[in-house]
């Protein structure tokens, strides 16, 4: 059995590093959504690839556009072999990787968030007013509330940032008048930065963000994979990586699973 040697490295909006393998072992890549810093992105996700790489046998290379914009070309052109999205169910991406997991938590939901002091309380609100999204290319934070605001005839000024972190931070600086984003990470953000906020829209729920993987990707391979995303829950040894992670691991899922993701996509499109 090939000896492993854990280190880390970081190149800031480009490529995380988890573990460095013995030079014949090709590691896999694994792409992330733009929704934090690339650091902060790093500090979540290196630890839960260290723990998929200890419990595979086979290592894992992060990586990661500068944007989400770049990351979703990244994944159109097949350059990852897994990545953690929701993207690849925009019309344009679908049909090529599959679902193997989701991140284990409750619905998501597609929320406008502005400051709880604000006169803003319903969609209707929102007319005329500076609303930020992190990218038309996001799906809870970017296609959810777009159609909502569609649908209820709602003219607005739309603003956007690199990542949900950065559209919040608009929001807390009072730059915008409302951040649309979804509902985990703005809790998470909230409790952080100490964000006083209410939501003048909050969508139906929407299965997490999903580990999907490339057909080129044996099936034996996908199915290791699968198994050890899905023992981060009761792995005593996946401890680090859910604190990193801040949840309590994966789920199963399929592609049908995000059928009402589709059908969103679809109507913004139209």
């Amino acid at each position: 059995m090939k000896k492993l040697i854990t280190t880390f490295c970081i190149t800031i909006g480009v490529m995380f590093c988890a573990t460095t393998w013995a030079a014949d072992i090709k590691p896999l890549t694994f792409g992330i959504l733009n929704q934090q810093s690339a650091a902060k992105t790093a500090e979540r996700w290196n630890p839960i690839l260290r723990y998929l790489s200890e419990a595979t046998g086979i290592p894992f290379q992060m990586k990661m556009g500068t944007t989400v914009q770049e990351t979703n070309a990244m994944m159109g052109r097949g350059e990852f072999d897994l990545v953690f999205t929701n993207h690849n169910f925009l019309p344009q991406y679908d049909g090529t990787y599959k679902t193997i997991a989701r991140w284990s938590e409750k619905p998501i939901y597609g929320v406008i968030a502005v400051h709880a002091d604000s006169n803003i309380k319903t969609l209707k609100d929102l007319a005329g007013k500076r609303i930020v999204f992190p990218s038309k290319s996001a799906f809870v934070a970017y296609a959810i509330p777009m159609a909502a605001l569609k649908n209820a005839k709602i003219t607005f000024e739309p603003v956007y940032a690199a990542h949900q972190e950065g559209a919040l931070t608009q929001l807390k600086a009072r730059e915008v008048d409302a951040a649309a984003v979804n509902s985990r990470f703005l809790t998470q953000y909230a409790a952080q930065k100490g964000l006083a906020y209410r939501e003048a829209f909050s969508s139906e729920g929407y299965a997490d963000l999903a580990v999907i993987i490339h057909p080129r990707i044996a099936k034996s391979q996908a199915e290791i994979i699968q198994k050890a995303l899905l023992a981060i829950k009761t792995d005593p040894k996946a401890a680090e990586a859910r604190a990193a992670g801040g949840f309590d691991g994966f789920s199963a899922a399929s592609d049908k699973d995000y059928d009402n993701a589709r059908r969103v996509y679809k109507s913004i499109a139209q």
